[in-house]
């Protein structure tokens, strides 16, 4: 079993402060202790828009300064990772997760029980090709990142409030829908595995969370891939991450091993993810900035697994 060691560590840390965004290091600083969690929501301020949404390539691939749904999860997504929750009574967190959700639940249209991720201004902007807005892609991203928001929302938010209320009747709605789904996308394996975990800490669904549970398992396990140079291919962490089998606990080992192994020279990871086309001379300093993300995302993902020496 290989460990990210002390050493890698310390290196991981001093190039952080070199090459990642202050979103980037405000989480890893999170993660590792060094810093409080608060200080990630005055980072996700930088990306807010006047109407309480994020945009301003808080994606990275999204260069787009208009809001959409897909930059709200991502910011959630950020929150979720350093271990936000309706237990928190801060000011900003609640200002931060108000005006996102009255964007989501009235402003933003659902339609059969999903929102878009894109937008239609994401066309002006540099962006890679899944963010064009067509209806290839809506299909593509299926449920996500809609069943991940969901989750979000009612980890977020106090039983007590509308956007709660509102989460939870979208959220047996799309339970029911998943039941019935023969096959789902890499996009949607990450954002039913987010759901999953969310409900999982809330308690919820408890008559319906062990066939949901069972039935991702059983989808996962006929789709998952080894091959970590196709990005179009399930991963075993995108359907590993919070279920378990003995098939998928062994590939997610082998991943894990992958991920301390590839940690670039630098001491950071690379992001080979293109962008799909040659459209935007802004994918460069994209895959700059993607350094420091995907550094943070695999140090979350390792220190969940106890890969940290």
């Amino acid at each position: 079993m290989m460990l990210l060691t002390k050493e890698m560590q310390n290196d991981m840390a001093r190039q952080m402060t070199f090459k990642a965004r202050d979103i980037d290091m405000a989480i890893y600083n999170a993660l590792d202790g060094t810093m409080d969690k608060t200080f990630v929501l005055d980072s996700l301020m930088l990306y807010r828009t006047k109407d309480g949404g994020f945009a301003g390539g808080l994606y990275i691939d999204n260069y787009n300064t208009n809001t959409s749904v897909y930059q709200i999860y991502e910011a959630f997504r950020m929150m979720d990772m350093v271990g936000f929750d309706s237990k928190c009574d801060n000011e900003l967190y609640s200002d931060i997760i108000n005006k996102a959700c009255n964007y989501l639940y009235n402003r933003c249209e659902m339609i059969n029980n999903k929102w878009n991720p894109n937008v239609k201004s994401n066309d002006d902007f540099a962006h890679s090709k899944e963010f064009s807005y067509t209806k290839e892609n809506q299909e593509l991203f299926g449920y996500h990142p809609t069943a991940a928001l969901l989750g979000y929302t009612l980890k977020f938010h106090k039983n007590t409030k509308a956007y709660y209320k509102k989460a939870y009747q979208a959220s047996l709605k799309m339970i029911d829908d998943f039941m019935k789904m023969d096959n789902i996308t890499k996009y949607e394996f990450i954002s039913f595995n987010s759901f999953l975990n969310s409900i999982r800490d809330l308690d919820l669904f408890d008559d319906k969370i062990e066939a949901f549970e069972k039935k991702l398992v059983e989808v996962a396990e006929k789709n998952v891939s080894t091959d970590y140079s196709n990005y179009d291919a399930i991963l075993p962490m995108d359907c590993a991450l919070y279920i378990s089998s003995d098939k998928l606990d062994k590939l997610k080992n082998e991943q894990l091993d992958y991920i301390v192994s590839s940690i670039a020279s630098f001491g950071l990871w690379d992001h080979k993810r293109p962008w799909g086309y040659d459209k935007y001379a802004e994918e460069d300093s994209a895959m700059i900035k993607w350094v420091g993300a995907e550094t943070v995302n695999n140090y979350f993902i390792l220190k969940k697994y106890g890969r940290i020496e």
